[in-house]
Formats: structure tokens, sequence, C-alpha cells
């Protein structure tokens, strides 16, 4: 045995959405060392742990290896925590994963001395050969590590066509007391889109699926034991509509029963129609995403969408009209895109009763054509060293500028953006409350939002007292 003793850490974020659902990624990687028999602990530092606690867990587990994984999105604190952690513990192995080091590669470890190894692609197979040391480094596929002072990539590694055969994660370790009663799962991987904003599809452009049966078996796991909420991240779930019919029926035939099921990363709108969205409803989908992404087909034809505004438009009138929780991602300022397109998106998050939308600002991704054409074209406001570390989705600060939007516009547009977003919100909260006219008053005029979405995303006790009241107004239509 190569290695013997895992420490697993999901890094702290300053991301609006928090840290109270349970890190999937780490969780497949915690099922797998458990399976193989090799000890594990895990860290979410996303929950408010600090150095002192980083510190102490390093002393008293004592790893030999330190597995992190890494979004692109505030990756020099990333770089400064691994440095640390270095310090700390000098005889520990690095390993990251996950999107950073699968789109970037050979430049994490150039840019981060202090990693030792970073897994491209799905690290299930790739960690489990980097600690048995039955297979050597230069022949496990997806593996980047250093030799002679160089860095050294071992070449992809061929994606798993049959998901079954990763173990779904039980968690066992992580303090599940300390996170949400929602369950994320997964029924795929992989997008066959080429959308020009999302980086996604580099973590594996083939679809890939669990069987019918596997996935249901784990939705059953977690509910033999309490569980009824549940996500779906999948990012393109419904892609095969006659798989998803399979699903509801599979749930149906083992009486798995009042469920709230969140579609959270999206639904294909030209991949639903009434009678897909009916048949979800049934089983217990309660809320669904479109990724609108543009308002009109101009708009989604320069981001290779792949579908048209008619298609989404459809798809939202339906889901709103059958009474499901419709939530919408809309980016704002992408190339080509200009005031008046906008627009279009604005009249479109404000015709139908969708419960949410997030009006997101463009950040070009390394390894998207969006970045590719900034760079080419020189429209940088800062440089991507600059903005990937201190601007999110989520703020009014243009970090590119186009002959369509300067860089005051796009301040300008962000913000309104931002007041629909609360003028959506507190129309749900009315509507929610609408047999109750003085807390549908309130919520019209003076709910909150930021303050509310503060306590949703941030603490835990409000978290999971508004989800056990939406769980049961849902459950109740």
């Amino acid at each position: 045995m190569r290695f013997h003793r895992v420490l697993l850490i999901s890094p702290p974020s300053s991301s609006r959405y928090g840290g109270l659902r349970i890190p999937a990624s780490l969780g497949h990687i915690a099922q797998v060392l458990l399976d193989n028999s090799i000890q594990y602990e895990c860290l979410d530092m996303r929950l408010g742990y600090g150095l002192r606690h980083l510190r102490e867990r390093l002393t008293s587990f004592a790893p030999d290896v330190v597995g992190i994984s890494m979004i692109t999105l505030e990756y020099r604190n990333m770089y400064r925590m691994i440095a640390q952690i270095k310090e700390l513990c000098p005889t520990a192995r690095i390993v990251v994963g996950g999107h950073h080091v699968t789109i970037l590669r050979e430049k994490v470890l150039e840019e981060c001395q202090e990693i030792d190894f970073g897994v491209v692609g799905d690290g299930e197979r790739a960690i489990i050969e980097l600690c048995k040391e039955e297979v050597p480094c230069d022949r496990i596929k997806g593996l980047l590590y250093r030799k002679n002072g160089e860095t050294v990539f071992t070449g992809d590694r061929a994606p798993v066509e049959n998901l079954d055969e990763y173990a779904f994660p039980r968690y066992e370790g992580f303090d599940l007391r300390s996170y949400s009663g929602q369950i994320p799962v997964h029924s795929s991987r992989g997008c066959v889109f080429q959308c020009t904003f999302c980086p996604n599809k580099f973590l594996g452009s083939k679809y890939r699926t669990k069987s019918v049966t596997y996935f249901v078996d784990e939705i059953e796991y977690w509910y033999t034991r309490g569980y009824r909420q549940f996500a779906i991240d999948d990012d393109t779930f419904n892609l095969n509509k006659k798989r998803v019919y399979a699903i509801c029926d599979e749930i149906e035939k083992r009486k798995l029963r009042n469920l709230f099921i969140r579609c959270s990363n999206g639904l294909r709108a030209n991949c639903v129609d009434r009678g897909l969205l009916g048949r979800m409803k049934e089983i217990g989908v309660r809320e669904v995403g479109f990724g609108v992404d543009g308002g009109n087909n101009k708009v989604l034809g320069h981001l290779k969408k792949g579908e048209t505004i008619e298609e989404i438009e459809e798809a939202i009138k339906i889901a709103c009209e059958m009474g499901l929780d419709v939530k919408l991602f809309i980016i704002v300022g992408t190339p080509h895109e200009n005031e008046a397109d906008i627009e279009d998106s604005i009249r479109l998050a404000r015709k139908y009763p969708v419960a949410r939308v997030n009006f997101n600002n463009a950040i070009p991704y390394p390894g998207t054509e969006m970045f590719d054409y900034v760079k080419k074209h020189s429209l940088f406001l800062m440089p991507p060293e600059q903005y990937l570390n201190c601007v999110s989705e989520d703020k009014a600060v243009p970090v590119f500028e186009t002959a369509e939007l300067s860089r005051n516009d796009r301040i300008r547009i962000l913000r309104r953006c931002h007041k629909v977003e609360k003028e959506v919100m507190k129309n749900t909260v009315a509507r929610i409350f609408c047999r109750h006219p003085l807390i549908g008053v309130f919520a019209k005029y003076c709910f909150p939002v930021h303050f509310f979405e503060k306590l949703f995303f941030g603490n835990l006790w409000c978290r999971r007292v508004f989800e056990r009241i939406r769980y049961a107004m849902l459950l109740g239509r």
C-alpha cells in the first residue's frame, strides 16, 4: 500500500449558496476509499472550520494523503491553504481534483508547487490506484505528478461507461446533522451540449448513466433511513425522456411515497413536455430549473444552447401551469448581447409566476469559448487571475466589456437585474401566503430578500425549518 490514511477536505467558500448541502464529490471519493479498506476522515471547511480546526485534524489524524476538490473561483485562496497544509504536515502528499485541475491540468501544479498529484476527470479509480501502489504512477491514467522537476501527465482516462460500477456515497464519517435534510443524487454524468460559457463539458462530453434500478436503489437507501427530500444534480437529467419515465415507474413500483425532489441543476427545456412533467410530479418532483441563459434566439444562437426561446418559454409555461416551483438561470452580458436582448430576458422572468430567477454576471472561465473570445478581442477589464479570485456571478462587477455593453452599462444593468430577482422572490412569497393577506402584504413590500437568502443558505436551523414548512406545503398541493 502506497498510502494508508486520507484526509478529504472541502475548502471554504464565499459562494452565495453556502455550505449546508453535503459535498457529493467528496462523498463519492470517500465511498470508494471505504470499499477498498483505506482509512479516511473528512473536514468540510464550508461549515465554518478555520485554520485551527485544520491544524487539529492534521495533528490528530496524521494523514499521509490530503485530498482536495477544487473549483476555479477563488483558486488562489486554495493555493494558500494548500501551502499551509504542507507547512503543517510536510510528509503528507497533497492530491487535488475537480473542475480546476481537469481544465487547467499542468498549469495547476506549476502555479502551486505544494501540490504533489492532480487528478483529471473522474477520480474514483485514480485515487485507489494511487493509494494501493499496485500500478506505477506513470501508468495511472488521468494523473498529474512531478518527475525530475517536470510536470508529467499520464494521459486521459477512458470514462467508465456504466456508472453502476461506482458505489453511491453513504457518507460514512460525515456528520449528516451538520447539513440540510436534502440528499444530492446523480443518475448520470456528462453533457453532450456545447454551450460557450460552460466549463462542465470538460468534465466529460460523453453522456453516461446509472441503470434505472441502481439509481432508485440510492433513493431507496436514504428513504429507509427517513429522508424524503432529494436533489437530482445531473447536468442533463432529462436528455433521455424514456429513461426518466422508467425512473418514475421504478420509484412508484417501490412505493417510495411523499418524496420532495428538486431537479436543482435544471432540465433541458427542449426535452420536456406536459406528459413528462406530469409524470415527474406524480412521483414527487416539486421543483424544476431551466437554464434560460438568453432571452431571444439571437443570444441563444451565439451561446450554442441548442434550443430555442420558444421551446424554453413553452417549458416554463407548462411547468408553472402544473404548479411546479420553477427556477430560471439567466446569464447577463455575454458577447454579442445588447441591452435590448437583456430586456427580453427580464420580460421572460416577469411573464410567468416562477418561484425564483438568478441573473448571473457573465464570467469567462478558462477553457470555454467565451473565455477564448474575450481574450482574443482584448475585452478583459481585469486579468483572469484577478477576477477569478474576487468576482462571483451574483456581484455587479463586470470583468469584460463589449461594443454592445460598456463597463458602466453592465454595472447599471446587473443592478437592475438583481432588483428583478428580489421582485420575483417577493411575488413568490406573496403567492405562498395568499390565504393570509397581512403576511402577503408584508412579503410584497417588506420582505428582506438578502436577509432571507443569508439565513436559508448560511444558517442550518433556519434552513431546516424552512425545508420542513416547504415540504409540508408542497405535499399539500
